[in-house]
């Protein structure tokens, strides 16, 4: 797999297909190549927003399949300063 970017939506994407990436906030990309079993982390900004769904699409100027076989999602500490 071959660049790639994650984007973060509140859309369900099962329901708005096909997926464009100006349909969603592009939160990170990864340029280079993956191989077999390689690991990739990407980091997006901490969001002041509740974000409901993460997407993870190719980035290349034609439709790449993308085989995934865990993807793990971390939500930062949100400290809004108020008490």
């Amino acid at each position: 797999m071959d660049n790639f970017v994650v984007g973060l939506t509140n859309d369900d994407p099962a329901t708005t297909a096909p997926v464009f990436m100006s349909s969603y906030t592009i939160c990170a990309q990864y340029s280079g190549s993956l191989t077999l079993n390689e690991t990739a982390t990407v980091l997006c900004a901490p969001s002041s927003e509740k974000i409901r769904f993460v997407i993870v699409q190719g980035s290349g100027p034609w439709p790449e399949a993308i085989c995934l076989t865990e993807v793990a999602v971390y939500a930062s500490e949100y400290n809004s300063g108020r008490k």
